[in-house]
């Protein structure tokens, strides 16, 4: 298979998606990460297509900031204005709190800092036996760092992890750890580098003032996240080839959708989480 070439305008596409692996559609196989194999499938299948999630725009318009296309981002993208109103042709109260969240951002220095450089890089390589695409958001490879850039709800408390029964962090729990590695690792890949350029994050919350912070990756996190993704990855690639049937969680949207009753179930099995 001749491997499509990547370009912004294609990057998110479902052909790219078939062509490569990523590491949202990797976490997207994983129980752990709340994935199925089942959904994944269907997705990069074109069977099924995930419910539109707000937030998700409020990310977008975050991002669209980051990589200077904030107002190219709004005229295209009219759903963010009211409609109706006293307030029709303003920004929804939502998106007015992400000005509010970047304002957050661009006054600080070191938050600044760490976002300058090329914005948008996008990189494939092969790791384990598969092809893979990252976009960096912003990237100073002669500093030695790359950083992403996160919005989020909040960053302290306990996120339950249903798949092994455990609170954890939000790093851990959104699989952000494996994220940058396979950034770091793709982009030594590419270049040739002996070492790793160290991920950051820059994080903004989306509350009532926001908070934020920046969180950085060392080597030791780096080999953590890799053996992570190797200790799954054959299953993964097994699944997304057509090697071996997907499995269903019959939890997410996805199953719930297509569920078929084949059992019935005693009252004991029931789980509290």
């Amino acid at each position: 298979m001749i491997l499509l070439k990547l370009n912004k305008n294609n990057y998110f596409s479902q052909e790219a998606n078939r062509h490569y692996m990523s590491v949202s559609q990797f976490k997207s196989f994983l129980p752990s990460y709340s994935g199925c194999e089942a959904g994944a499938m269907a997705s990069i299948n074109g069977e099924w297509e995930r419910a539109h999630v707000v937030a998700f725009d409020e990310g977008h318009y975050v991002h669209a900031w980051n990589e200077g296309t904030l107002d190219e981002f709004k005229a295209d993208n009219p759903h963010l204005f009211a409609s109706t109103g006293k307030t029709a042709g303003q920004l929804k109260a939502n998106f007015q709190h992400c000005n509010t969240m970047i304002e957050t951002l661009e006054s600080d220095p070191l938050v600044m800092k760490a976002l300058d450089g090329e914005k948008e890089v996008i990189m494939s390589a092969e790791l384990f036996g598969i092809e893979w695409k990252v976009m960096l958001d912003s990237y100073q490879p002669q500093t030695g760092i790359f950083a992403d850039l996160k919005t989020m709800k909040e960053m302290d408390g306990k996120f339950w992890n249903t798949e092994i029964g455990v609170y954890e962090n939000f790093i851990d729990h959104y699989g952000y750890n494996l994220q940058m590695a396979v950034y770091a690792e793709i982009e030594r890949i590419v270049h040739g580098r002996d070492k790793w350029l160290l991920p950051h994050m820059v994080i903004v919350t989306k509350q009532k003032p926001p908070d934020h912070d920046i969180i950085y990756f060392d080597y030791d996190a780096i080999e953590q996240g890799l053996h992570i993704v190797g200790k799954h990855i054959e299953r993964v690639k097994a699944v997304k080839s057509g090697a071996a049937h997907p499995a269903r969680c019959e939890k997410c949207d996805y199953c719930r959708s297509t569920k078929k009753i084949k059992t019935i179930k005693h009252f004991s099995e029931l789980k509290f989480y």
